[in-house]
């Protein structure tokens, strides 16, 4: 009896660890291997269809409106997005002379992604097409969540990029993981600790390495605007990282969950943004002089 007790115990513990690591593994899959957002296959008025091939050699298209005032702004959409998925803050852009390139997210082409990290590929691609259009004397950034994470240590690596919109984005990847607390060998903690450990095996990446709240002191001075939403802002930790970036300003949005930012407020939204953008172009030179 004993030893068939003892026989039950390891089966059952075998098919926890069976259970919990394969959900640990399909969620950090996920993850990091979204399904790409859909895309329309003619591009918007007034827009031209490009193709950028990253540092890694992916080809990604994209959207590219030229500007009317010589500043162009690069936009990142969130996990698996595509170069349709930020076409509203496009248009509001456009609207106030803005140039603007969007491109499709890793996920268009079935590559892993890093949630923010090995994303600044793309943006460098991005950066070095706008920068070689004629007439463009000034490049700025806007990113959603984790589009947001890549503008913001993308622009710590690139001063080319002379101001940051950052949206709804974590603070480190290994606190957003770890963000619900949960007691030592418990199954939430057996869970989200596979996680960490499947997101290093799988990218080679210590999670506490994507880090936007470390990657701001290194932007400054030049300009960096932060937007969250009261809903969202414990889990984002807006706060602690506005407080990190010595040239950074947050802007709680009232009443709004990740993402929801522009339908909260639609006309304050556009005006804070474009605002932004004019207030750090008229500041700052173009291409890296702050």
């Amino acid at each position: 009896m004993k030893r068939f007790l003892l026989r039950l115990a390891l089966a059952l513990a075998a098919a926890w660890v069976t259970l919990i690591a394969g959900w640990s593994v399909h969620y950090t899959e996920k993850l990091l291997r979204p399904a790409c957002g859909r895309a329309d296959a003619f591009s918007p008025p007034g827009f031209n269809s490009i193709t950028l091939t990253t540092p890694e050699e992916l080809v990604l298209s994209g959207w590219w409106l030229p500007p009317k005032n010589g500043s162009v702004i690069l936009l990142l959409g969130g996990l698996g997005s595509s170069r349709d998925t930020l076409l509203p803050e496009a248009q509001i852009l456009a609207d106030a002379g803005y140039g603007v390139l969007t491109l499709d997210s890793r996920a268009c082409a079935d590559a892993v992604g890093t949630l923010g990290y090995a994303e600044t590929a793309e943006l460098s691609a991005m950066l070095d097409y706008a920068q070689h259009q004629i007439g463009v004397e000034w490049v700025g950034v806007l990113g959603f969540s984790v589009g947001g994470t890549t503008a913001l240590l993308g622009a710590a690596q690139f001063p080319e990029l002379q101001a940051v919109v950052a949206e709804g984005n974590f603070a480190n990847l290994h606190d957003e993981i770890t963000y619900t607390p949960s007691p030592v060998l418990s199954p939430q903690w057996q869970a989200q600790h596979l996680v960490l450990l499947v997101y290093r095996l799988r990218t080679g990446l210590p999670p506490r390495a994507v880090s936007p709240v470390d990657a701001l002191p290194q932007i400054a001075p030049r300009p960096v605007f932060l937007i969250h939403g009261d809903r969202e802002l414990a889990r984002t930790r807006g706060q602690d990282q506005a407080n990190a970036g010595p040239s950074a300003v947050l802007w709680i949005v009232p009443n709004a969950g990740h993402g929801e930012y522009r339908a909260a407020d639609p006309d304050e939204y556009a005006r804070r943004i474009t605002s932004f953008f004019d207030a750090a172009r008229n500041s700052s030179g173009s291409f890296g002089a702050p």
